[in-house]
């Protein structure tokens, strides 16, 4: 009797975790399918803050399986929107209106989620290092053309950029965050920094 009673704990147990893991699986689809949905987003304010929660709840899936590559993928991917996006754009805000203050704490914003997207990109395994928000690449020949103060390119290709169409639904916030980024290189205090 001892053993079957000890026969019938162990499978308990054995469908206990089992169903942790199936609840799991689930919770990092569902997680998926809401940052494709959110990359789908036109409106970069509803986005911020649908990106906020969503990191929340993706921290929380971290602490359940450390060792799921996407979960770290959507922490870097996520990190990365939030501060090369949305507090880049606060930012550049920020230094066009003059308040030197607060686009210094932008930058610190930034700073901060630079490093949980690279502590999540460091300590998840597989392909959570992969997870890219290109921005960078975006503006890349204006950036050349500003450290060279050439102000006819910097303009023209920042123009092109903001006349640019969507190429995929699924790029519309990438794509709407950029435009924002653009306006904000355009403003006068910013492009100052080129020395035009």
């Amino acid at each position: 009797m001892a053993r079957s009673w000890w026969a019938a704990v162990a499978f308990a147990l054995g469908l206990g975790g089992c169903v942790q893991q199936a609840v799991l699986e689930n919770d990092v689809r569902n997680a998926q399918w809401k940052a494709r949905t959110l990359a789908t987003a036109s409106d970069p304010s509803i986005a911020h803050a649908a990106l906020s929660a969503q990191l929340v709840e993706l921290e929380a899936l971290y602490q359940r399986d450390r060792s799921d590559p996407r979960v770290g993928a959507l922490l870097v991917r996520g990190y990365r929107l939030m501060s090369r996006g949305f507090i880049e754009i606060r930012r550049l805000q920020a230094a066009a209106a003059g308040d030197d203050a607060r686009a210094a704490q932008e930058a610190q914003l930034a700073a901060d989620a630079e490093a949980r997207a690279l502590y999540y990109g460091s300590s998840a395994s597989g392909g959570a290092t992969n997870a890219r928000v290109d921005f960078e690449q975006a503006l890349a020949e204006p950036a050349a053309a500003c450290a060279r103060h050439d102000r006819v390119a910097y303009e023209n290709q920042l123009n092109a950029i903001l006349l640019a169409p969507e190429r995929e639904p699924e790029q519309r916030l990438t794509h709407a965050l950029l435009r924002q980024l653009v306006s904000a290189w355009l403003m006068p205090r910013v492009a100052a920094r080129c020395g035009f």
